[in-house]
């Protein structure tokens, strides 16, 4: 099971909640309603880019397991989000990510675009 240390900054933050949590499932922990996807979306990451909600959602199930993930920043604005931190994969050396997250609108019902990245930090 992955230890996971939450963000401070989503408190009183609905939205930054939200991306929290979207950024957790795209790591693995947790699940991403593909509800949540736009048809169209794309997921730009290590590797390739993945684009349409069957494939990102089935992407997410592939995802390394982690033994820590610990989240450090959450960021919303608009139609925009990022979530930061530093993270563990199994048998690996600590590495820092970032997700950002763009929705089709401010309310952030919907993903329209994702680019991940982390890196050894």
């Amino acid at each position: 099971m992955t230890r996971v240390a939450r963000s401070p900054d989503c408190a009183n933050s609905p939205k930054a909640a939200r991306a929290e949590d979207i950024a957790l499932a795209l790591m693995g922990v947790g699940d991403l309603d593909a509800s949540v996807l736009a048809e169209g979306a794309a997921w730009d990451r290590f590797g390739a880019g993945i684009t349409g909600r069957a494939a990102i959602t089935a992407a997410t199930l592939e995802v390394p397991r982690h033994e820590w993930i610990e989240i450090s920043e959450v960021v919303t604005h608009g139609k925009a989000g990022s979530v930061s931190g530093r993270l563990q994969r199994d048998g690996e050396a600590p590495r820092i990510f970032c997700h950002v997250i763009r929705f089709t609108s401010a309310s952030a019902a919907t993903i329209a675009q994702i680019v991940s990245f982390d890196h050894a930090g």
